[in-house]
Parts: C-alpha cells; structure tokens; sequence
C-alpha cells in the first residue's frame, strides 16, 4: 500500500489563501504540516514493509504530472491519495462564523470512503468540540472543485479540510503549538487506523 500525501491548494492551480490578518498560509501551513505526518507515519511503519509514505511537491506546476505518473506506476489497488487543506467561507479579507473540521472523499470509492471514516473518528477523538460543523454548513466551491478534481484520479482519494482559516478562533487554535500537533495527529491517527496499524 502507497500512501501519498499532498497540499490540496495544489490541485487545480487554485490561489493561495491566507486567513484575513495574513498570518496563516495555507499552502505554507499544509506544507509544514505534511511534513510532520510524513515523519511520524514513517517511524510508526517503518516495520511494515508493504506501507510506502510519500509525499509530493508543493509546486503547483509539479502536482499534475507527479500524481499522473503516481497512477500509472502503481496499481490503483495500491495506491492512496490524501491533500490536505484548510477550509475558508470566502476569500474577501474579512473573518466569518463557520468552524468544523471535514473530510470529503469519492462515492463511487468504496476504499476513499474507509479511509475517510478512520479520518473522521480521529478528528472528534482529537479535536472534540471543535471537529463538529454546525448543522447544514457546506464546504466552500473552491474546495468542492478540489474534491471533484481527486475524484477524477484513478486511485481511492480523500480531501481533509482542517478548520477554517477566516475563523478567528480556528486560526488561532491552527497558529498554537497545540493546534499544528492536533491536526498532525488525528491524520497520522487515521491513516494507521486505516491501515490496520496500532496508533
């Protein structure tokens, strides 16, 4: 198994966002952050030679061409995309009420909706409160056009989007030493738990 770690600001030569007082970026953020899930999912399955962790480049040019070669490399059984991103309400400057963290992946994916599962548990399991998205608020278009681009990769996908970048309080929480690890850990969480690993 293969697992593959991007930023989602990379799929669909999206704009980088920033939150509202430019302090939190996200392609830097998400970059950073795969980073450190990279390195802990490395060293909990390093004893397990059928797991592969990689990551791709943060170049917007780059991504296309890495996640084609990726799928025609490797049988699509094998392999497992995450892109890893923050959510926003809208990119106009300004700090908005949503809060939550989510997960989309692909229906027609029996394996991405598995993964997003495990995903999703680890996230009330860390987060708590902060994880639950008040009833009936929807995921931003921008990030709805990402899910639908992973959706069109021959392999099981999933799109994380982790709290919001234009909520005052998330952007805090993101920015503190507590928030970064909280994020590396439910995704490092969920992957083993995906994956039949202990965590």
């Amino acid at each position: 198994m293969k697992i593959t770690l991007l930023p989602a600001i990379t799929l669909g030569h999206q704009n980088n966002i920033k939150s509202p007082d430019i302090r939190l970026d996200e392609l830097s953020y998400t970059t950073h952050i795969i980073d450190r899930i990279h390195t802990q999912l490395m060293e909990s399955a390093k004893h397990t030679p059928f797991i592969t962790i990689s990551k791709l480049s943060s170049s917007i040019d780059q991504i296309a061409e890495q996640l084609k070669q990726l799928t025609q490399t490797t049988p699509q059984s094998s392999n497992c995309i995450i892109a890893v991103g923050l959510n926003s309400t809208i990119d106009d400057g300004h700090y908005h009420t949503p809060t939550g963290w989510t997960v989309i992946n692909s229906p027609q994916s029996r394996e991405s909706e598995r993964l997003a599962t495990a995903l999703a548990q680890a996230s009330i399991e860390i987060l708590g409160s902060r994880a639950i998205s008040p009833q009936g608020q929807m995921p931003s278009h921008r990030y709805i056009n990402q899910a639908a681009i992973l959706d069109t990769i021959q392999a099981p996908a999933v799109l994380t989007l982790n709290l919001y970048q234009d909520n005052r309080k998330d952007t805090a929480y993101l920015l503190s030493d507590k928030g970064r690890q909280a994020i590396i850990d439910l995704h490092v969480k969920g992957i083993l738990t995906y994956l039949g690993l202990s965590s």
